[in-house]
C-alpha cells in the first residue's frame, strides 16, 4: 500500500514540528532543574559536613601543642608551676551534683542523733544537778529556835529533814538521822542517855561521837544559819561545829543540801 505523504509547509506538519520542539525544549528545562538540584543538594552537604568537623573541633580538648603560642615553641620550657596551673586551667570542669537521695537521709539522720543528743543531755542534768524547794529534803529547812531542847535534854526529832536537834554545853547542832555505818535511822535511848543503831549495834553521844559498834566515825551534821527576827543572819555553822545558841534567835535555816561528814576514828 503506498504511504500517504503530507505535504511540507501543511498545517499538520507544522504542528508536529512545533510538538517535537516544545517535546526538546522540554527536555532541556529538566535536565537544567536536575543538575541545579544536584548542585544544591551537594553544597548542603558539604555545609552540613563542614559544621559537624567544627563541633567536633570545638568540643575536642585544646592540647599543649595547640594551646601553645608559636613563639613560646622555640622558647625555653615554662616552669613546673607554671605548667600546672596551665594544666589545672585546661582540665575540664566536672560539673556540680546535687543532693543525692542517700545524702538527704545521711543528714536527716545525722540531724536526729544531735537532737537526741541534746534532749538526753538536758534531761541528764536536770536529774543529776536537782533543785530542792524550801522545805524538803536537799534544801533548806526552817525550824523555830525556841524548838530546840534545853541543854543536855533529850534531842528533838524533825522527819521532814532527817535530822536530830541536839544542845549540848557547847552548843547547838544538827546531826543527821542516819548512821554512818550501814544506814540505818537509829533513835535516841532515853535510858542510855544515847543514840544507838538497832541494826548493828553502833552507839553515839548526844553531840553525835562514836561511843562503840562497826560505825567508821562520828555521826554527819548539817550547816546551819540563826537569824534574828527581822531575817539577820547572827551566826553560822559551817563545819559541823556547835554552836551557842545567840540572843535575839527566831529562826535557824538548816541546809540539808550540805551534809558535813564525821570525824573518823580509825
Amino acid at each position: 500500500m503506498a504511504e500517504t505523504m503530507e505535504p511540507k509547509g501543511s498545517p499538520a506538519s507544522q504542528a508536529a514540528e512545533e510538538a517535537a520542539a516544545a517535546a526538546r525544549q522540554a527536555a532541556e528545562d529538566i535536565r537544567a532543574a536536575t543538575e541545579q538540584a544536584g548542585q544544591a543538594a551537594k553544597r548542603a552537604v558539604d555545609d552540613s559536613a563542614k559544621q559537624v568537623k567544627q563541633s567536633v573541633d570545638a568540643a575536642k580538648p585544646a592540647t599543649p601543642a595547640a594551646a601553645a603560642k608559636p613563639a613560646a615553641a622555640s622558647a625555653a620550657p615554662k616552669p613546673a608551676a607554671a605548667a600546672a596551673k596551665e594544666k589545672e586551667a585546661e582540665a575540664p570542669v566536672a560539673p556540680s551534683k546535687g543532693v543525692t537521695r542517700r545524702e538527704f537521709l545521711n543528714y536527716v539522720w545525722g540531724a536526729s542523733m544531735a537532737l537526741f543528743l541534746a534532749q538526753f543531755a538536758g534531761i541528764t542534768f536536770f536529774f543529776a544537778m536537782p533543785r530542792f524547794r524550801a522545805g524538803e529534803f536537799g534544801g533548806k529547812i526552817t525550824v523555830r529556835a525556841d524548838e530546840f531542847p534545853q541543854p543536855n535534854e533529850t534531842p528533838i526529832s524533825n522527819n521532814a529533814g532527817k535530822f536530830w536537834l541536839v544542845h549540848t554545853d557547847a552548843g547547838i547542832n544538827t546531826l543527821y538521822k542516819i548512821c554512818t555505818h550501814l544506814g540505818c535511822i537509829f533513835p535516841w535511848s532515853d535510858a542510855a542517855k544515847i543514840f544507838a543503831c538497832p541494826c548493828h549495834g553502833s552507839q553515839f553521844q548526844l553531840d553525835g561521837t562514836y561511843i562503840a559498834g562497826p560505825a567508821p566515825r562520828d555521826l554527819d551534821r548539817f550547816t546551819f544559819e540563826v537569824l534574828d527576827a527581822s531575817g539577820n543572819i547572827i551566826a553560822t555553822s559551817t563545819d559541823g561545829q556547835p554552836i551557842p545558841m545567840p540572843p535575839g534567835a527566831d529562826t535557824v535555816v538548816v541546809n540539808t543540801g550540805q551534809k558535813i561528814l564525821g570525824k573518823s576514828h580509825f
